[in-house]
């Protein structure tokens, strides 16, 4: 009930500037004339996301086996790198054997996702927002310096050691769940870009239908679904965290919203839409 009055709140009082900014494809034919359309970007600069964080993941990755593994001297443009996002206060909080695991983890997410834009996803011909292109790109470049700027090694003064076997059970456990998540969502990849193809695999078609199968059968939003799965997750592993946290927050909130706004354009846009199938959570909301 409580799920149900937070999603009639949110609908209702959602800014139309928001909407055109952010979620074009949901945009209002009131505002659809604004000034706010020549701010919008093709949509399959999408790919861009994952351009940039691929290679940063894998840098991030190289970077942290130097230290942690061989022990090597981290330059001083990474410390003032550092400082300069995190502020010289910050302190070593995150352990050696997690940072690794969650940089790890990011690695195949992000990479995945290099494959799924560039060769599962159908992009439409719609725009996408400016304000969430430059979003995505500053939001990925976050993620990364969070995890490194408060692990331990990369504080000046600071020493740590890698010891793997101090991974607890829950924190794998969590891990299996992030690489679970993330096959899910490419197979609702895969749903979604067989709507616009044929069976050889030619593109046919860009227009919206509903899609069916996979997680589909239950609700309407599986890729956020799985991707607030993925930092919930990756919070955990980093529990030690502080500035994290708020990243994982962020994506909570943002997810939320889009499913909210996604769900109600699939019920007016498409009168047959499955009355059975949930926004977020399978069988319950």
């Amino acid at each position: 009930m409580v799920l149900g009055i937070l999603s009639k709140y949110i609908n209702v009082n959602l800014s139309l500037m928001i909407k055109d900014i952010f979620y074009t494809k949901y945009a209002t034919a009131t505002t659809h004339n604004s000034i706010l359309t020549s701010l919008n970007v093709p949509k399959r600069w999408y790919r861009h996301f994952y351009i940039f964080s691929g290679p940063a993941s894998t840098i991030t990755l190289c970077l942290i086996s130097y230290k942690f593994l061989f022990n090597g001297n981290i330059s001083e443009i990474v410390f003032a790198l550092l400082d300069i996002s995190l502020g010289t206060s910050r302190k070593p909080l995150i352990p050696a054997e997690n940072v690794i695991l969650a940089i790890v983890i990011l690695n195949i997410q992000c990479w995945k996702r290099v494959y799924e834009t560039h060769y599962v996803n159908v992009f439409s011909d719609g725009k996408m927002g400016l304000g969430v292109y430059f979003i995505g790109l500053i939001h990925y470049a976050g993620i990364f310096l969070c995890i490194v700027g408060e692990s331990k090694g990369f504080i000046r003064d600071s020493h740590t050691s890698l010891f793997l076997y101090k991974l607890t059970t829950t924190e794998l456990i969590c891990a299996l769940i992030c690489l679970c998540s993330s096959y899910m969502q490419l197979k609702s990849n895969f749903i979604l870009a067989g709507l616009r193809k044929n069976q050889h695999g030619d593109i046919v078609t860009k227009e919206h239908k509903i899609p069916f199968g996979g997680l589909f059968k239950y609700i309407s939003n599986p890729l956020q679904f799985t991707e607030i799965i993925i930092y919930i997750m990756l919070s955990v592993i980093l529990w030690e965290a502080s500035t994290f946290h708020y990243i994982t927050i962020w994506v909570i909130l943002n997810q939320l919203e889009c499913t909210i706004i996604s769900h109600e354009w699939y019920h007016k846009t498409f009168k047959n839409y499955p009355k059975e199938r949930k926004i977020l959570i399978p069988y319950i909301w």
